[in-house]
């Protein structure tokens, strides 16, 4: 009698150890698609736009032959590439300055072309208004034409093309209407190097509105 007791002493044992060993794999295999789903990474979509900014505002300070800083506001157009993290933009300005009186004239016309690349380390994006803020540097070039006219005669000389470069920081909100189009503004103040700037870095600011197509 006292083997028969033992016996299914020792059956009711395995019997709860198999139970509880049962609802451990049941828990265990119920919560690993839960961590699996909380360790998968966040899936960012993938950005591709062709930017074109054919309104902007470019204000710089130069000196003048007094050494008086005096504004200088480009006409400016661009347009640029942009990924994730990562844009291309080139842009093109120009800008005209005369000073003298009718005897004596002097024009000056300065024009510049600059490739910029641009790094977008903050990204925010909700809904259809994506906003960045950004840092950049460029290199390009960039050529002046005087032209000086005296008593009705007239004589032009060019500095050919000379080295410029820059450096910027600035910010950019998107708005989209549709999935592949939508509006978009940019904010940047930046400085530029060249061979005969001055002062050199010119200092100064762009305020960029355009459109957008999206892929």
């Amino acid at each position: 009698m006292k083997l028969v007791l033992a016996v299914l002493s020792l059956f009711m044992s395995l019997n709860a150890y198999a139970q509880t060993a049962t609802n451990a794999a049941a828990a265990a295999a119920s919560s690993a698609p839960q961590e699996t789903r909380m360790k998968r990474p966040v899936l960012i979509p993938k950005l591709n736009q062709l930017q074109l900014y054919p309104l902007a505002l470019d204000i710089r300070y130069e000196k003048d032959s007094a050494e008086n800083y005096m504004e200088q506001k480009p006409q400016n157009l661009s347009f640029a590439y942009r990924t994730n993290a990562w844009s291309v933009l080139f842009e093109y300005s120009k800008f005209s300055q005369e000073s003298g009186n009718s005897t004596l004239n002097i024009k000056r016309d300065h024009e510049e072309m600059l490739l910029w690349g641009r790094w977008h380390l903050w990204r925010l994006q909700k809904k259809s208004m994506r906003v960045s803020v950004y840092g950049g540097g460029s290199l390009g070039t960039y050529k002046e034409d005087i032209t000086t006219t005296l008593s009705g005669a007239s004589q032009k000389d060019t500095t050919g093309a000379k080295f410029l470069g820059g450096l910027a920081a600035g910010a950019d909100i998107s708005y989209d209407f549709t999935k592949y189009f939508g509006v978009i503004a940019a904010a940047e103040g930046r400085g530029l190097m060249g061979q005969e700037l001055d002062p050199n870095p010119t200092f100064g600011g762009v305020i960029r509105t355009g459109i957008y197509y999206a892929w």
